[in-house]
Order: structure tokens, then C-alpha cells, then sequence
């Protein structure tokens, strides 16, 4: 009966003062307010439980609605669930998954609802696959330097995702291309260019916010010059702090300035600026400090995942790791898994909310996630709480045309020796690539074409012996087009050094690897693994058009 009484105020008077809407004292996530002013009205309501549930990101090991996760939505006012690519390979079961997750958020007393979040860069970082677009990647939008690319990309990924109910995406990634060897990173930084790299990421959350989608810029401080992956160790970055404000933190000033609404926190050591090897996601110099303070962020902070080893290294119990990155400054604690865990998190952070000044911090993160909450998934334009999982519009219309038209704005000539070689001049071809849409690709311009797999190997010395086969077989042919997709495949493909003026290489992901080639004088860069990079790619060096793509990251063999 009150909630009938609060919505016949609120159709009848727009004017009505929000005193007079509450039919009782307990304020709702629906109830009509600013943001801000809602956040702080819901968590001064909230109970310890309930406040600290808000700061909490979980995941769930399966495609079908976890019962743990509904559990912890119940009892504990969990705020966020993590969509990883095992939950994602049927997008009706997603849908469906979201659904009954968001019913159990909204059923609430105070009815928030749940921040679903997932990965899906563009590229090869794709966590909700199924139908969904995989697109030429970040770097391929630094090729083509053109914003409007990167806002539709982001436009497209956020309706894909906004059609499953995931209403929050861990990107864009804004690490700059520092190490050339750092392939954790590589393809996903948009280029080496700080200035261009924030008017990209700028770009792809407008377009994501077009969609409703919030976005989530990372890995803060800056991931792109270390080779290490934070998934396995800690890794050390030892730029100082002047080279940081003018290199890595750049795009992120960008991002601030523009209103990007979150941010995600990675697990990286600055020893020669914070004096010890805390990860990033555990410093309080560099979480509050840095980015609060001298940056002036307002937004969510989220850690990245608090389960891999870069965030546990010193032995700690994952418990107490959550418990410092809330005092470092994050708003979001994000934790995969495992069951166990979870609650070991849950008892520890509850327990520590007796403490005055530790509950003011995850009240503070709290009110920053409800306001986001508020900001973004509320309205009949947001991405629905229900989506329908027998009508999921992935991929969105017009996508598959338009990763082929931005795919080939990007292919960049590097060495042009032999090009183009139009099919009618190639002779007689052999295409070698470890993937067979590049094989089949290529078949479809070079029809007759003897195709060669290409195969990993354990060693160096089975690599060179692998490229030696390739050798004495490519020989007997006038055009041999291969695939460079990394340093392990560039070291096979060193062994057709003898035959180089026959030797085209088609390179994707990071074409840092093309100085390993520095015999190479035919190469077109690509980008991306999807069907539609290699199409541009075939469809360039068979003479259908001009690349006008620019390398985003400087080259030795092209200065």
C-alpha cells in the first residue's frame, strides 16, 4: 500500500518535495532524487551488511544462476557480479542468468539493483562471446586515428552488451605501448601515443555511454611497461613519477576531465615512486594520493581481480588483502573466486566494521557505488535489469559491415617491395598461418593456394626446425604469404630468410614482432584475429585498395 501511495504522488505532482513522496522513512533506488542526493539517503539507511554488500564484486562458476551468488544478493546485499568468459558462451543463458540475479537485487527493502560487469575489450580480450562481435582491437583503432571509429566501437560492444543486461564493462584499456615485448598488454593499448591514447579511450566511453554501458578505464597506474602479467607475479614498473604524470597517467587526466565514471586499479609495484613493492591496488600513495588527490578522480575505483597472484604475493590471506585495498582507497573490491573465500572476505570485512574509521571508508566507497548505480541504471533508456533471453539482438545490425570498413581503414603498409600482388601475379602461392580463418581467407583471394599450418612448439630449437620444413617446401613456389601473430611464431618464420623475396608477412596483434623480421621487405600490419582483418588484410595486398593505416607504435625497420 505505501509503495502504491509513492507512485501515485509521483504521477500526479513532479513538484511534489521528496519529503512527501516517502510513504515511510526508508528511502528506494526508485524513489525520484539526484544521485549524490539518493546514495547518501540509502547508505545512511543501510545496516553494516548492507553497506559493506555494496563494495563486494563476485563471480559465479557456471552458465546458470549460481545459488551462492543469490545467497549473497539476499542476505548480504551483494552490489556486483562478474561476468567471465565460462559464463558467457550462450547468451539466452546470460540473459536469463542477469535476470534472475537483478529480481533477487530489486526484491531488496531498498531496492538497488546490481552492477553486472564483464570484459569485453574489443580485440582478443572477449569475455562474452557467443554470437557477439569480436572486433579488429584497440590498436587497430590507433592505426586509423580516427575518434569517430573508436566511439562506434564502443557504441556497438555497449548495445551487444546492454541486449544481455551487463550494464558495466572493464574497458577501455588506456596503458600506453611502452615495452615492445610487453604482449600482455600489446594489442590492447591503443597505441604509444599518450595524447591520441585518452582522445581514443575518451571516445569509446562516450560511445559506451550512448549505450547506457558504464565504462571502467584500466589498468591505473599504467600496465604497458612491464613484461610481466600481474595474473601470475607482481609486476615491477621503475619509471619515477615525472615520467609517469607525462607518459602513462596522460590518457587518464583525459578520461577525468571527460567524466569517465570508473576506473580500474592494477596490480603493479612503482618502487621508485612509493618507496616499497605494494601493488598499485594496495597503496594508499598511489590510490588515494595520486589518484584522488592530485588527479582529482570522484568516481568508483575497482580493484582488479584481488584472486591473482599480483595482488597476493606476500603469502597474505585474501581476506586481509580485501581489507587493505578498502583502506588504500578502493570503492569496489572485485574477487572471482572461490566460494571458500568469499565468505573468509565477508566475516573478515563485517568484523572490521566495528572499527569507526574503517566503516566511514567502505560507507564512503558505498555511497560512490550506489551514485553510480544511480546515475546509470535508473530509466526506461537504461540497459535492463530483465533482459529477454529469447530475443537477445547480438550482433547488433550493421556490425559485421561496419569491423570490415574500420578493419581496413587500419591494415598499414610497413615494407612494399612486392606490393600489391594482384592474384593474376602471384604464381603459383603457399599460405602458413596457425590460424585457419587467415588460411581460409586467403584461399578465398588465392584460389589453388597450398596451405601450410603452422604449429606452436615447446622450444626454440622445435621452432627453428618447424620453420626449416616450411623452408625446403616454400622453395618450389613464387609467392609464400605467412601469418605473424607473435615471437614464437617469429622465430619460425626467421628460417625463410633465404627466400625473402618471396616472403610476404601479414602481421596481427602487436607488429613489434616485425623487427624480429628485419629481412622482411613485403608486410602489411592487421591488427586483429577476427574474420574481417584478415579480409582487409587479403583485400589490400591483392590490390583492392590503398592502406592508409599508421603504425601506433614505432618500428626499428621503419623509423
Amino acid at each position: 500500500m505505501f509503495r502504491i501511495i509513492r507512485f501515485i504522488l509521483l504521477l500526479t505532482s513532479s513538484a511534489v518535495p521528496a519529503a512527501l513522496v516517502h510513504a515511510s522513512d526508508i528511502p528506494h533506488f526508485d524513489d525520484a532524487m539526484e544521485p549524490h542526493q539518493l546514495a547518501v539517503r540509502l547508505v545512511e539507511t543501510m545496516t553494516d551488511r548492507e553497506a559493506l554488500g555494496q563494495v563486494l564484486m563476485f563471480g559465479y562458476p557456471d552458465e546458470s544462476p549460481d545459488r551462492n551468488i543469490l545467497r549473497w544478493i539476499r542476505e548480504e546485499g551483494l552490489g556486483g557480479v562478474k561476468v567471465f568468459g565460462w559464463n558467457a558462451g550462450n547468451l539466452s543463458n546470460l540473459a536469463e542468468t542477469v535476470g534472475v540475479y537483478q529480481d533477487e537485487a530489486v526484491s531488496s527493502r531498498l531496492g538497488i539493483p546490481l552492477l553486472i560487469a564483464t570484459d569485453q575489450e574489443g580485440g582478443w580480450v572477449r569475455h562474452v562471446k557467443g554470437e557477439s562481435s569480436e572486433t579488429p582491437g584497440n590498436m587497430a583503432l590507433g592505426a586509423d586515428e580516427l575518434p569517430y571509429d573508436a566511439w562506434m566501437t564502443g557504441l556497438i560492444l555497449g548495445r551487444e552488451l546492454a541486449a544481455v543486461g551487463v550494464n558495466m564493462n572493464f574497458a577501455p584499456t588506456i596503458d600506453l605501448f611502452v615495452d615492445p615485448k610487453a604482449d600482455v598488454i600489446g594489442p590492447r593499448a591503443f597505441m604509444a601515443d599518450p595524447g591520441w591514447t585518452g582522445i581514443l579511450g575518451l571516445s569509446f566511453f562516450r560511445g559506451h555511454e550512448e549505450a547506457g554501458v558504464i565504462s571502467t578505464a584500466k589498468h591505473f597506474p599504467g600496465h604497458g611497461d612491464t613484461r610481466e602479467d600481474s595474473h601470475g607475479t607482481l609486476p615491477m614498473v621503475y619509471a619515477d613519477l615525472d615520467t609517469l604524470r607525462n607518459r602513462d597517467l596522460a590518457p587518464y587526466r583525459t578520461m577525468i576531465a571527460g567524466g569517465v565514471p570508473a576506473i580500474m586499479v592494477g596490480h603493479l609495484a612503482f618502487p621508485n615512486i612509493t618507496g616499497d613493492k605494494k601493488p598499485a591496488t594496495l597503496s594508499h600513495a598511489l590510490l588515494t594520493d595520486l589518484l584522488r588527490g592530485e588527479m582529482s578522480f570522484e568516481g568508483v575505483a575497482i580493484t582488479d581481480d584481488l584472486f591473482m597472484r599480483g595482488a597476493r604475493t606476500d603469502g597474505a590471506p585474501l581476506s586481509d588483502i580485501c581489507y587493505r585495498a578498502m583502506l588504500a582507497g578502493a570503492d569496489i573490491l572485485l574477487v572471482s573466486q572461490r566460494p571458500a573465500d568469499h565468505l573468509d572476505i565477508h566475516k573478515r570485512l563485517l568484523a572490521e566494521m566495528s572499527d569507526k574509521a574503517f566503516n566511514r571508508r567502505v560507507r564512503e566507497a558505498a555511497r560512490r557505488v550506489v551514485t553510480l548505480k544511480a546515475a546509470y541504471l535508473k530509466g526506461s533508456d537504461t540497459v535492463p535489469l530483465r533482459p529477454d533471453p529469447q530475443n537477445v539482438a547480438v550482433p547488433v545490425q550493421g556490425a559485421e559491415e561496419f569491423f570490415l570498413e574500420q578493419a581496413s581503414r587500419s591494415i598499414t603498409l610497413v615494407g612494399d617491395k612486392r606490393f600489391p600482388i594482384p592474384p593474376e601475379e602471384a604464381g603459383e602461392v603457399i599460405l602458413a598461418g596457425s590460424l585457419m580463418d587467415f588460411i581460409n581467407e586467403g584461399i578465398k583471394r588465392y584460389p589453388g593456394a597450398r596451405t601450410w599450418r603452422l604449429i606452436y612448439e615447446s622450444s626454440k630449437s622445435e621452432l627453428i626446425r618447424r620453420g626449416r620444413d616450411l623452408l625446403r617446401s616454400a622453395r618450389n613456389y613464387d609467392t609464400v604469404i605467412v601469418l605473424l601473430p607473435d615471437e614464437e611464431m617469429g622465430i619460425l618464420l626467421n628460417e625463410l630468410e633465404p627466400i625473402a623475396d618471396k616472403v610476404v608477412v601479414i602481421s596481427v596483434l602487436s607488429p613489434a614482432h616485425l623487427d624480429d623480421l628485419g629481412w622482411v621487405t613485403t608486410s602489411l600490419a592487421a591488427y586483429g584475429t577476427g574474420l574481417e582483418s584478415f579480409r582487409a588484410a587479403f583485400a589490400a595486398l591483392a590490390g583492392d585498395f590503398a592502406p592508409e593505416g599508421q603504425l601506433p607504435i614505432p618500428l626499428r625497420m621503419n623509423p
